[in-house]
């Protein structure tokens, strides 16, 4: 059953959207509860936001604080919607070779947000699938597909 399923690997992290300015104080808070910082970078493009990822102690788990560097940032949007406050904003799933899941879930019909795998940060190649990628049995949650080339 396993090799069914178009390569999907573990979480690889959760995402948290972080206020404008608040990401220091939230990146400290998190080091206080034993997390290491392991990476951080400014994202350009359709995502504007600067990351810092957390890794819980020596697991493969991460997460993910993301701090709009835009008004146009789609986190600044996930932002204004939840009335200015930061909070949950994606779990991403981490696979084994992004294009054979990204044809095999378009082909299973799921509502995909990206045309195609696109670069990430740390120099992964993710897409976005939507909340409600299937009328059937919509997620409710935004869902990030992950490949990492280490």
């Amino acid at each position: 059953m396993h090799d069914q399923i178009p390569g999907f690997l573990f979480i690889d992290h959760v995402a948290i959207a972080v206020p404008a300015g608040q990401l220091g104080a939230q990146t400290q808070a998190y080091e206080m509860l034993g997390f290491r910082e392991v990476h951080r970078e400014e994202v350009r493009g359709k995502d504007q936001v600067r990351e810092v990822l957390l890794r819980i102690g020596d697991s493969d788990n991460l997460v993910q604080l993301l701090e709009p560097l835009s008004p146009d940032s789609p986190v600044q949007k996930l932002i204004d919607k939840n009335g200015g406050r930061g909070g949950f904003a994606h779990v991403a799933y981490r696979v084994r070779d992004i294009q054979v899941a990204f044809d095999e879930l378009k082909a299973r019909g799921f509502r995909i947000i990206d045309d195609a795998p696109r670069p990430g940060s740390r120099g992964t190649t993710v897409f976005f699938m939507h909340p409600r990628s299937r009328e059937d049995a919509p997620f409710g949650y935004l869902v990030e597909v992950v490949q990492c080339h280490e």
